[in-house]
């Protein structure tokens, strides 16, 4: 999972204290330098990205992006991205987009749809900073299909403060989804939630007391959820003090029996005085990686 931090788009905004002035867009040799992070260091078959835009719409309908069409090339054969269909490209903040890319010779993408959740409003903002996009993946062996998942990607409402707007969101979502899948005539027990919740429930103040509300989280795991994500991990996302955990993974009991640790991997670039030069090219947060086990057979009715 990562966060690329709006790509393709009209500029990247302000580099706060990793960099000066407003960043712009990647030059067509740093997203090859993207790609080779995502093969190279991180070794990805899946990337489950936010802040993509829409740069064209083919005939098909198909939502297109410049930049990640840069990066697939430069992935090589076999690697796809999706975004989610539009009518027309939506224009400033609004053209931001959750979607996939991925190694379809390691993996066969079943399913991509955008779930069809009101985005209703708390306290005068929306719950969604983007509505959530949900894929259901197969493994492959040797070209067979094995075991699969479900992965739904999130993008909540910016700032850390709207922690009871970040409750409501992931809880219509979680109940919504199995209705979503049975719309796309999936029924699949593995499921993964992910993204840029803009939610840290690790954050404290001054005093030591706990800065927001848990409930998001004690509610996914009384519905069976694990966070790969947690104190332990210090910072997802660059911010002066390097204490913002702000993304994660919530794991289910069903996919955990295939997923052999227990907690996300982090990458970063070396120490910190390395991060104003990273994020020029790659982004202000950090990709957050695990592995899933490619089994020899599905275990579990899928249709």
């Amino acid at each position: 999972y990562w966060n690329i931090e709006n790509i393709g788009g009209d500029g990247r905004g302000f580099a706060g204290g990793f960099g000066r002035g407003n960043l712009p867009q990647r030059s067509d040799a740093q997203l090859a330098d993207i790609a080779a992070l995502i093969t190279g260091t991180l070794g990805s078959d899946i990337v489950a990205f936010q802040e993509a835009s829409i740069t064209r719409i083919n005939d098909d309908g198909d939502s297109r992006n410049r930049a990640l069409d840069i990066v697939v090339d430069e992935l090589g054969s076999g690697w796809q991205y999706w975004l989610p269909e539009v009518d027309n490209i939506p224009g400033g903040h609004d053209n931001l987009f959750t979607g996939y890319m991925w190694n379809s010779n390691r993996v066969r993408a079943v399913r991509l749809f955008e779930m069809d959740v009101p985005n209703l409003s708390l306290g005068g903002d929306r719950l969604f900073a983007r509505k959530p996009t949900v894929a259901y993946f197969e493994a492959l062996r040797n070209g067979q299909g094995t075991n699969d998942f479900v992965i739904v990607n999130m993008h909540m409402k910016s700032g850390q403060g709207f922690d009871e707007n970040h409750l409501i969101a992931m809880t219509m979502t979680e109940f919504r989804l199995t209705r979503e899948l049975r719309r796309e005539r999936v029924k699949e027990s593995d499921r993964i939630i992910l993204g840029d919740f803009n939610d840290n429930p690790f954050a404290r103040t001054s005093s030591g007391r706990q800065k927001f509300s848990p409930a998001l989280y004690e509610h996914m795991a009384f519905k069976g959820y694990v966070d790969f994500v947690n104190a332990a991990t210090e910072f997802t996302r660059m911010n002066r003090n390097l204490n913002s955990i702000i993304d994660h993974i919530l794991v289910n009991r069903s996919a955990k029996r295939h997923i052999p640790q227990d907690h996300a991997e982090k990458f970063t670039p070396g120490n910190s005085s390395t991060f104003a030069e990273w994020r020029r090219t790659f982004s202000d947060h950090f990709p957050l990686s695990f592995e899933i086990m490619v089994e020899t057979s599905d275990d579990d009715v899928d249709f």
